[in-house]
């Protein structure tokens, strides 16, 4: 069992195995001598206690830190190693607390000594789908042409090039996501959509063979790779029932792409979503938070939050002991 009470919520190991839905915790109280892993949430996504649960069952003392709550930062900051479950998709939750929250940790971090997983400057490009396009542009990548960023007011849809994709900057899991094909479209669109969020128009990038490339990395590395179909609707999201298959041709200019996106943009775990065409990789979204479901371990044939699990316990060893 992994040791007592802390400030945030402990998580055991069960002796059953490392089902999430096996967590049990411990009361508060002082936070004992250890160097504790942190995992900070906003959601109570299943993903997020199915890795607690599986650092715990690798000995790693682990801590749930709700960054909802206001003494979200000083507990975050109790721990020495941080991993952020913290999705740009957090505000359409309601969550802005946890964005705040987490600029502050990334923040303070360095100088209390406190090491993340990923580093502080990933968690910028989670939560600016503009800041990751132009960081990988600016080295070269293949990335779609920014049309626009702005509040809805403020975007000319006759100043669009059609098809185009709009989405909000900051968002994800297709929220608040459109293929538009002219400007009858994106003023209806437009029309209706949050007047206070900033959205991101973006050339619509074809794929060559009619799937996108979902890539998951691990350690810096490609970890796994899958065709995902693009649907009806233009877009290729689980949301929107897109299947997946593995793939296990992918070129290897796609491959050495991906790991040289990681490095740029500081993802050790993350994924994205790529567009190939017949010029090059399109890098269409960066994630440095990377989302499953609890049936995505038979759907996609393996289980990432226990490779995420196993990859940040070699480096709390490496960094702690």
């Amino acid at each position: 069992m992994v040791t007592t009470g802390c400030t945030g919520e402990c998580v055991r190991r069960v002796p059953s195995g490392p089902a999430a839905d096996e967590v049990a915790y411990v009361a508060d109280g002082p936070a004992p001598d250890a160097a504790w892993v942190g995992v900070l949430y906003e959601s109570s996504e299943w993903s997020d206690f199915k890795l607690a649960q599986e650092l715990a069952a690798r000995d790693v003392p682990v801590r749930m830190i709700d960054m909802e709550r206001q003494d979200a930062t000083e507990n975050a900051l109790s721990c020495q190693l941080l991993v952020s479950r913290v999705f740009a998709s957090a505000l359409e939750r309601g969550h802005a607390a946890s964005h705040v929250h987490m600029a502050e940790v990334v923040a303070q971090a360095g100088e209390r000594g406190v090491m993340l997983i990923n580093p502080g400057r990933a968690h910028a490009f989670e939560v600016s789908k503009r800041a990751a396009t132009e960081a990988l542009g600016r080295a070269g990548i293949a990335v779609p042409a920014v049309l626009a960023c702005a509040v809805p007011a403020d975007i000319d849809p006759t100043a669009l090039v059609y098809p185009c994709i709009i989405k909000p900057d900051c968002g994800g899991r297709s929220a608040r996501t459109a293929v538009l094909h002219d400007e009858d479209e994106a003023r209806e669109f437009l029309a209706e959509a949050p007047a206070a969020t900033v959205f991101i128009v973006e050339s619509y990038v074809r794929s060559r063979a009619g799937y996108l490339t979902r890539i998951e990395i691990v350690g810096g590395r490609v970890a796994h790779l899958h065709r995902r179909s693009i649907a009806a609707n233009g877009l290729s999201s689980y949301h929107f029932g897109s299947t997946y298959e593995p793939y296990k041709d992918c070129p290897p200019d796609v491959i050495a792409a991906a790991e040289r996106a990681a490095t740029l943009l500081g993802f050790e775990l993350g994924s994205f979503d790529v567009i190939e065409t017949e010029r090059a990789p399109v890098f269409i979204d960066a994630n440095s938070v990377s989302n499953v479901s609890a049936d995505c371990d038979e759907l996609l044939g393996y289980d990432l939050m226990a490779e995420y699990a196993t990859y940040i316990a070699a480096r709390y060893r490496e960094l702690f002991g």
